[in-house]
């Protein structure tokens, strides 16, 4: 039987192949067409959300996928816009809390330095006080003994001092020095009181200010902690929505990518040398199962299929002949093993490559993380260098004995390669990309 199956990418391209569907020992193929939803459009650019601002600490999906993807608001529901906003707010009112708490700091620094202006003109207030007061007594009885006879030295003493002018002789106008040594003195007294009541003008405003502004920081800080409290509700809820929303530029949800991903991760841990990629267990869901959609199945947030995905019945009348092998567990079926799950393993394979890929202790092949575990283990545990397309197809055979099938899932794994970047190689993808043109 062939199936029509079609992958629209990021750039707007439509492959349409043909999928041979055979049996093989390690998995069966789909006896009914594949179910496959249509791949998210991207929309404009503005219109995007990126997640490493909306979550900077993610609890499910991994954090690299929030710092390499983007999704469309409009597919997770209304919590992604009450996120956003409360991202929004929080940064507003962080940023209104800084510029107060900068001004603050303006303010207090000015304050200081009026005060201690303040402080100097009150000394020289003083001190110009006290001057005026001694020039006017002295003056007052030089203005005395310059009309009695012998009475000079008291002049010659306050010239020497310089409280008058050395040019100044008893034969001067002694009235005209008198009067302008006064208004100096109280010119002088005058500009220091007219300043000092202008700084504490000033000292009284940038403390009102300061005031106003305290307010302005404790609104912003409430404000803002409020912001911080929404996001904290919204947060996991957006999360658990996003799970299930589309990627832009993939046919298939977040949970599916995260699963795909989590595998290549774990595998980059326990076997190094295979260097299995993301797109490439994506590449082999999408061809066995439409990622989980056959039949009209759906992938939940938990990554399991809203129905158990059953190849056909081995038989032995249109495929291999394969005696029941785990007493119906997997496959409901106690005469014969059929293909279970996403990645379509028949229950015999299963014993040998099942993996528990959330950590939930079961391994089930009708859990996407599980089953996109196993898939890469099935794949490394023979082959490595995976990152090599010929090492790759090589592999590939070993899953399904059809080179018609390799080829069809080599094509998709470079059409997911080229839809997002999560950062392998630049070698490896030109190795993936010679690969699959060959």
């Amino acid at each position: 039987m062939h199936d029509r199956v079609t992958l629209q990418t990021r750039r707007g391209r439509c492959r349409v192949r043909w999928l041979l569907v055979a049996a093989g020992l390690a998995t069966s193929a789909m006896a009914a067409t594949l179910v496959v939803a249509p791949p998210s459009q991207a929309a404009a650019g503005d219109e995007l959300i990126n997640l490493s601002e909306l979550l900077p600490d993610p609890a499910i999906i991994h954090p690299d996928l929030a710092a390499g993807v983007s999704v469309d608001p409009s597919t997770i529901g209304p919590v992604a816009d009450k996120l956003v906003a409360a991202r929004a707010d929080l940064v507003e009112a962080s940023s209104r809390e800084a510029v107060a708490a900068a001004r603050l700091g303006s303010l207090g620094v000015a304050e200081r330095l009026t005060t201690a202006e303040l402080k100097l003109l009150r000394s020289k207030e003083g001190m110009a006080s006290a001057f005026a007061r001694e020039s006017n007594e002295e003056l007052g009885a030089f203005a005395v003994g310059a009309f009695v006879e012998g009475e000079t030295d008291q002049f010659e003493e306050l010239r020497m001092r310089g409280t008058v002018d050395p040019r100044v002789s008893l034969t001067g106008d002694v009235g005209e020095l008198l009067r302008a040594i006064s208004d100096d003195a109280a010119a002088a007294l005058a500009d220091v009181a007219g300043r000092r009541g202008q700084l504490d003008v000033d000292l009284q405003r940038l403390v009102a200010d300061q005031t106003a502004v305290s307010g302005e920081r404790a609104t912003a800080e409430s404000d803002r902690a409020d912001a911080a409290e929404r996001i904290a509700q919204y947060g996991p809820a957006f999360e658990r929505a996003l799970m299930t929303a589309r990627v832009n530029g993939l046919d298939f949800p977040m949970v599916v990518l995260d699963a795909y991903y989590r595998a290549e991760r774990t595998m980059a841990d326990d076997r190094p040398g295979c260097r299995v990629l993301w797109y490439q267990l994506a590449a082999i869901g999408r061809v066995e199962s439409g990622h989980g959609t056959f039949r009209g199945s759906t992938v939940g947030a938990d990554g399991t299929t809203s129905d158990r995905i059953l190849g056909p019945v081995l038989d032995g009348t249109l495929f291999a002949s394969i005696p029941d092998t785990d007493g119906g567990l997997h496959d409901g079926d106690t005469l014969w093993d059929r293909a279970v799950g996403p990645m379509q393993f028949i229950p015999s394979s299963w014993k040998l490559f099942g993996r528990d890929g959330n950590g939930d202790d079961f391994a089930d092949p009708h859990n996407l993380y599980d089953a996109a575990l196993a898939a890469a283990e099935h794949l490394c545990r023979s082959n490595s260098g995976l990152d090599r397309p010929e090492r790759y197809r090589t592999a590939l055979l070993g899953y399904n004995r059809s080179v018609a099938y390799g080829q069809m899932v080599m094509g998709y794994a470079e059409d997911y390669r080229s839809a997002i970047d999560l950062g392998p190689s630049p070698d490896s993808l030109r190795a993936l990309t010679h690969g699959s043109n060959q």
